[in-house]
């Protein structure tokens, strides 16, 4: 008999790192039920990557992934889970329809409603900085890009997927308080069975926004011409700035289409998404939120206006988290390798 195939393709902003830690820090209790996240990972990104690029081929990959849960002794693994948010925006999943060969595979879709999850991703992608065409517009430049965000045609992409895997394989589930009990990490896990989790690790809070004000800052900032370990440092300087902003001031609104816009964004994808509702749920409205009021406040993507306000509060502690973690580099350098430093002169008399 073969074994289910979990693959969590994401999307993306619907807690996708934060299962994916709950599933590596529960590791052993997975397994305890039956079920297998491998290769000691976070998150399969890599392996992913490499199946689409044919450096690994999936019949390579099954018999592994076989291999290994045949090797958990006294346990009876019956479901494997992978799991890789970036994989649903790639046009064509037929690599993954191949595993299909030899497991019983199941795909699973988080919906977020679209305006929310542009707004979302608008910030992510300041945050992160990994695609410069996205990186540093402005959001009314970011919508202008939207078609290219194919996998949030939500209808669509799911045809692609019923083709490839059937149906009756997809599991969709939607990132609405009011439609994931318990939360999102326990949403997925009920929909892939995995019910008792008696002594599982709690969930934990990952990937959060940064605020409007912070994003702002990120935005004008060329993060993404640092190396990737030094860019670390100036992202988690920038999310303790954020901290301290926040500190003293109320929670920012994370909104920026005023209600125009956002009626005329999901005027875009009503059809497509009633269409999804109806094959799926039996219904005519996939999201069940209603938007936001008309006169729900907006986001301030802004700068201090004063530039010694803009000194205090975002550029020298910037500056300042830069020379704290150089200075701590130099000192864990000198204590790994004592001799590398030149040892100064001694003075000579004249």
């Amino acid at each position: 008999m073969k074994r289910t195939l979990i693959l969590h393709i994401g999307a993306h902003r619907t807690a996708t790192s934060a299962l994916q830690a709950y599933l590596h820090a529960n590791f052993l209790n997975l397994q305890d039920k039956g079920f297998f996240y491998p290769y000691k990972v976070r998150r399969h990104l890599k392996m992913m990557n490499q199946i689409f690029n044919k450096k690994r081929a999936p019949a390579d990959v099954a018999q592994d992934l076989n291999a290994r849960a045949d090797s958990k002794q006294n346990k009876t693994i019956h479901t494997i889970i992978l799991s890789d948010e970036d994989v649903c925006m790639r046009r064509d999943l037929a690599p993954l329809a191949t595993f299909r060969k030899w497991f019983d595979v199941k795909v699973v879709f988080t919906l977020r409603r679209q305006d929310t999850w542009l707004e979302s991703w608008f910030f992510q992608n300041i945050k992160w900085q990994w695609n410069k065409k996205l990186s540093h517009c402005t959001f009314d430049e970011f919508l202008e890009m939207r078609k290219d965000f194919h996998w949030i045609h939500y209808d669509r992409y799911l045809q692609h997927l019923e083709k490839l895997f059937g149906q009756e394989n997809i599991i969709l589930n939607v990132h609405e308080k009011g439609q994931m009990k318990g939360g999102p990490i326990e949403t997925f896990c009920d929909s892939v069975g995995l019910t008792d989790r008696n002594g599982f690790t709690a969930p934990a809070h990952m990937n959060e926004s940064y605020s409007p004000a912070i994003s702002e800052f990120m935005r004008c900032l060329p993060l993404d011409e640092a190396p990737d370990h030094y860019r670390g440092v100036l992202t988690t300087a920038c999310a303790r700035i954020d901290k301290k902003i926040l500190g003293s001031q109320k929670k920012q609104s994370e909104r920026l289409m005023p209600p125009d816009q956002r009626t005329a964004v999901m005027a875009e994808y009503e059809a497509g998404n009633r269409a999804l509702a109806q094959r799926y749920f039996g219904r005519d409205d996939l999201f069940l939120e209603p938007l936001p009021a008309a006169d729900a406040p907006l986001a301030k993507m802004e700068l201090p206006a004063d530039s010694y306000e803009l000194m205090r509060s975002m550029v020298a502690p910037l500056i300042s988290a830069i020379i704290t973690q150089h200075v701590a580099s130099e000192k864990s350098a000198q204590k790994a390798d004592p001799g590398s430093q030149e040892k100064k002169p001694a003075e000579t008399k004249t």
